[in-house]
């Protein structure tokens, strides 16, 4: 599947991969410090590494878990955003659209990885099919004007 499809306000393209590693769940501690090591070089700024960090690892274990054990994750810099990429070849989801938007309840033993991920991004997006799901994570980043922004707000 290829990169996610625009939405008002949001990138439309991608920029130069920064990071473009598959995991497996032997993998998972090994991609979570290489998310670390490269969120700076995306601009990400220190007080969001962390966050960062977090949603990719919950998009990772994600995959793992129901996307067939494995997946790939990407990360790079657009028009004022750092992207978190996971792919994975799982069944798919049968609602991208809502999954995640509510809290897990308490006792749940699954169910909370999107929501984390969507109380975290600034905008996430889910593509899914029969051939695996693609779920991208965008932080927008600080003091960051995007090009999208300059033609919504003229004068600026």
């Amino acid at each position: 599947m290829g990169p996610a499809g625009a939405e008002a306000g949001l990138p439309r393209s991608r920029g130069p991969i920064a990071l473009d590693q598959a995991f497996d769940r032997q993998g998972l501690v090994a991609l979570r410090a290489a998310v670390a090591a490269h969120g700076a070089g995306v601009g990400v700024p220190p007080g969001r590494v962390d966050d960062l960090v977090v949603l990719a690892h919950e998009l990772a274990s994600n995959a793992v878990r129901h996307g067939g054990g494995r997946g790939r994750l990407q990360l790079w810099r657009v028009d004022g955003f750092a992207c978190c990429e996971v792919s994975d070849d799982g069944p798919g989801l049968a609602d991208p659209e809502g999954i995640g938007r509510q809290r897990a309840p308490l006792a749940a033993s699954d169910g909370r990885g999107l929501w984390i991920v969507r109380q975290l991004a600034d905008e996430v997006r889910v593509r899914t099919g029969p051939g695996g799901t693609v779920v991208t994570a965008l932080l927008r980043l600080p003091n960051q004007v995007s090009q999208l922004d300059q033609v919504s707000q003229p004068g600026r």
